[in-house]
């Protein structure tokens, strides 16, 4: 039987099976289908030529959710929220983006990318109050919500959000809003505390909207996925990637879309937190550089640093469990481009799977960063796609022409140049999540996949100053691997805004039993891999339970989350634990400590997690004949010259390249330049270092 991950990306679907017995992985790439990204989902599946009979799990990074957002292509929704609390989403946090901190005329400009995903006139609202207690001090007015709700129903919404101030607090009045709704609209229906009842107002109010934004776009999709896998004879689970890591079952996606927004770049994450693993190399830098993107995270001590709130642009908030993943559109695919001030710019507009870079063949003429590499001859038309898709070098000459003709350069240097601005693109990215938190690149290995990864690879590594540069056996499919060596997991968190000393132990110890009872509610309902009967769902002894803490020094206005709770009934010594617990735990995310501190508790969480146990890869095998290398003509260093050229299939554990030279395999490349040393690991891993030169 076999695991079969599949990650969505802008220009390329990866496939991945993964035999449960031995290991052995099968990958594929196939074009991205943009009106319906299940066709290129099935195609992918074809194309690894498993029967469907002997596939016990697929697996699935979403991206429609996070393309709805960036590109505004959600859905119209309508908000109820409290009456005089409509401009909530429009105020946002009162806080300029990092790039216009000391701009004065900065404004949030009505109109453009920074609007609110529910406009003014859609959000409506309604008299009744809680208060921050949880005490109702305003009813909540029936009919008036009733009008409201048929208003929206006759304006086409696809969806609508109940919203209320204080609901974290009690959500009564949210639920009855909700029940009413349901029974006036057929439309989705959410609240924002069934979402995620955290108690920061505009983070609330902005994680629940996003998620009804996306909910009805998501839930298209998934149907259809759903419905053709079942067509071509799939009779096991679909799940699907969340952000923190873990998968869901697809009914539960559904019910909990924003928790998917970034479902594809945490695969990767995943799969390089393995191979981090196998290699006993537990500090990485993340670097996945694929079509349109480039995704940059952080593995610390053998795990992904974790965010309880991830901004995917200015003000907008998603207040869940999320690896810290730091994206920029700066990949393969992205257009090069002058701008009115003849400044050469690359990203982040990108030409995606259609019509792809002009080299592909298959119509584009704007120039891209991989029209860049086929005209310095990086790319080996030969070896492209493994010979499976069509090259076009002159293609990618001809539309370097007019970016050569405006910025006064030769072809060739022109090419240079945009590999160059990527280059200090994805150098800054990987600051970002590093250098910018106190991370000292030095001390980590940079772990580069994705299909344009070991193209860039060695020279961010020395510009970050990485110990190392690591390239997994197969970089171009690594998301999809991650996927499919993924883990079940559900995060769930009620509120607890009170103080630590005042809060009673067997209260908090109350919060995380019923915490811990959804949980297992959900999982018990989830299908299990390879059960004979689809209602066969987890159990208590299958599911392993994680307690956190989030809270605060008394005075401050930011939380330090993920204090680890004592495993065992809360009691006055349990809480004295926990409290140190929040003392390291700040000093390790701060750099200092306030022992002597009040801590006010903000929300207690619990992760809920069932291994699925995949099993480690064989070592890989060598194929003979092929070490033996050619050579091709290359423009490196600033110049053409001849460097050898060797498949990566004909390396076996041990070999040592030395630069200037290029590693080949159907789907990556690896570039060495001058000075660059690669080795072969044991595990088909290739590690790049470099000398002074």
């Amino acid at each position: 039987m076999y695991r079969v991950g599949i990650d969505v990306g802008g220009t390329f679907t990866d496939c991945v099976a993964v035999d449960e017995v031995t290991g052995a992985v099968t990958t594929c790439k196939v074009p991205t289908t943009p009106h319906d990204q299940s066709e290129g989902f099935l195609a992918g599946i074809e194309v690894l030529g498993i029967p469907m009979a002997e596939i016990s799990l697929v697996l699935h990074g979403c991206t429609v959710g996070l393309n709805a957002v960036l590109t505004r292509t959600g859905a119209t929704i309508g908000v109820i929220t409290t009456e005089g609390f409509r401009d909530v989403l429009a105020m946002g946090r009162g806080q300029r983006p990092s790039g216009d901190q000391f701009n004065p005329r900065w404004q949030r400009a009505f109109g453009d990318a920074r609007e609110p995903f529910c406009p003014r006139w859609l959000r409506r609202t309604v008299p009744g109050r809680i208060d921050r207690t949880g005490r109702e001090v305003v009813p909540l007015d029936e009919e008036a919500l009733a009008d409201e709700v048929r208003f929206l129903v006759g304006r086409g919404v696809e969806a609508i959000l109940v919203c209320f101030l204080n609901a974290y607090a009690d959500d009564k009045h949210e639920r009855r809003a909700a029940s009413i709704a349901a029974e006036l609209a057929e439309v989705p229906v959410w609240t924002s505390t069934g979402v995620h009842p955290c108690f920061k107002e505009y983070p609330r109010f902005s994680t629940a909207v996003v998620n009804t934004y996306v909910g009805p776009p998501v839930q298209r999709y998934l149907d259809r996925a759903e419905r053709r896998l079942a067509e071509a004879g799939y009779t096991g689970p679909l799940m699907v990637m969340q952000s923190n890591g873990g998968v869901l079952p697809v009914g539960t996606a559904r019910e909990r879309p924003a928790y998917t927004l970034q479902s594809g770049p945490t695969g990767g994450v995943t799969g390089a937190q393995r191979g981090g693993q196998h290699l006993g190399a537990p500090d990485l830098i993340t670097l996945d550089i694929g079509g349109t993107s480039a995704d940059c995270a952080v593995v610390v001590g053998g795990e992904p640093v974790v965010t309880t709130e991830l901004e995917i642009e200015h003000d907008v908030i998603i207040a869940l469990p999320a690896m810290a993943v730091h994206s920029i559109g700066a990949g393969g695919g992205s257009l090069a481009w002058v701008d009115r001030r003849g400044a050469l710019r690359v990203g982040p507009r990108s030409a995606g799977a259609v019509p792809g870079p002009a080299c592909y063949g298959r119509g584009g003429t704007e120039p891209t960063v991989t029209d860049a590499l086929a005209v310095l001859g990086i790319l080996d038309p030969a070896r492209f796609m493994g010979g499976a898709s069509t090259f076009d070098t002159d293609a990618a000459r001809v539309a370097f022409g007019p970016i050569a003709q405006a910025t006064d350069l030769s072809t060739e240097s022109a090419a240079r140049a945009v590999l160059d601005i990527a280059t200090a693109a994805m150098v800054e990215a990987a600051r970002e999540v590093s250098v910018y938190n106190g991370i000292d690149p030095r001390r980590f290995g940079l772990y580069v996949y994705g299909s344009a990864g070991p193209v860039f690879g060695a020279r961010i590594g020395r510009a970050l100053g990485s110990e190392s540069v690591v390239v997994p056996p197969q970089p171009g499919e690594l998301s999809a691997y991650g996927l499919a060596l993924a883990d079940l997991r559900m995060d769930v968190g009620e509120p607890v805004v009170r103080a630590l000393g005042a809060l009673a132990p067997d209260e908090l110890e109350a919060a995380y039993t019923r915490l811990r009872d959804d949980a297992a509610r959900t999982l018990g309902r989830t299908q299990r891999s390879g059960a004979a009967a689809p209602e066969a769902g987890y159990s208590e002894r299958d599911i392993r339970y994680t307690r956190w803490l989030d809270g605060r020094y008394q005075g401050q206005t930011w939380e330090t989350n993920g204090v680890p709770v004592p495993e065992r009934p809360l009691d006055d010594a349990a809480i004295d634990e926990l409290r140190t617990n929040f003392d390291a735990t700040h000093r390790r995310t701060w750099g200092y400590a306030v022992p002597r501190a009040d801590v006010k508790a903000t929300m207690a969480r619990v992760t809920a997690t069932v291994e699925l146990g995949t099993p480690d890869p064989p070592s890989p095998a060598v194929v003979d004949g092929v070490a033996a290398p050619r050579s091709a003509r290359v423009h490196l260093d600033g110049r053409w010259q001849e460097v050898p050229v060797l498949a990566r299939d004909g390396l076996a554990a041990g070999a040592r390249v030395e630069g200037p030279a290029l590693v080949v395999q159907p789907t990556a490349t690896t570039v060495l330049e001058a000075g660059d040393v690669l080795t072969v690991d044991g595990t088909g891993h290739m590690i790049i270092t470099w000398g002074r030169a």
